[in-house]
Formats: C-alpha cells, structure tokens, sequence
C-alpha cells in the first residue's frame, strides 16, 4: 500500500510533468500490485482545484471525478489522534495540516506517502517515508 496525495491523483485527470509516473502508480494499483490510499480529504483537494484552480467546464469536472472514484482509493477517516499528530507535524516542519494528514496515514499504514509536490518533500524528506513522485523510478 502506498499513500498518495492530490498533487500525484491531479496528474491522471491532467498532462503535466512526471504523468506518466502517476499513470504507472494508478496502473499497479488497478492490477492489485499495490492498492493506493488516502484520507478522505483527497476527494475535497481534488474537487477544489477543479472549482478554483484550473479553467474546465463543470461537466468536464464531473467525468474527472467519476474516473478518480472510480480508481476505488483506499480512504481513511482520521481520528483526534492522527489529527494531534498532524498539528505537530505541520507545526515541526510548516506545511498545512492537510499536507500533514497524508504523512500520519501513511506512517499509520507503515507505507510510504508518495508527492508531486517538490517543496513538500524538502521539507519533510528527513521522514523515511516521504518520497517525491520523480525519483521512484
């Protein structure tokens, strides 16, 4: 199981650098080689770029969330717990929250937490787990 956040889901809607490494993780995760997972909060991540960050019509929007839906992501509801721990972590290494919710469920899952997201791996790549999108080839 691997967690993945919505700067790696975002580019299987969109053609953006590093795709096709996204396309490969959504392709293992089809053929069961290894399940994706997230906290609930990547469908609200997902569908608020769609209303506030890119020009697609609503219909276009819908399809891209069917097709993400219909992926059938692991998600997880985080409890007082794993939220206390996302303080810290946001607080340790100033990123959001929400960022920090995606590295208490994966170190919950004892898997890795897999981003797009450069700077967010700079920051955070003293956790072992962390891995940056471009360099899991």
């Amino acid at each position: 199981m691997i967690v993945l956040d919505a700067s790696i889901i975002l580019k299987l809607i969109f053609e953006e650098q590093d795709t096709p490494l996204a396309l490969q993780l959504r392709e293992n995760h089809i053929t069961g080689e290894e399940k994706i997972a997230a906290p609930e909060l990547l469908y609200y991540e997902l569908a608020n770029v769609l209303a506030t960050k890119v020009a697609i019509a609503v219909k276009n929007a819908s399809s891209a969330l069917a097709e993400i839906f219909n992926l059938e992501i692991e998600t997880f509801t985080l409890g007082v717990e794993e939220f206390l721990s996302s303080i810290s972590v946001s607080r340790k290494y100033k990123i959001s929250v929400y960022d920090a919710s995606y590295m208490i469920l994966a170190e919950r899952l004892s898997c890795d937490f897999i981003t797009a997201d450069a700077q967010l791996f700079r920051k955070t790549k003293d956790m072992k787990f962390v891995r940056l999108l471009a360099d899991t080839t």
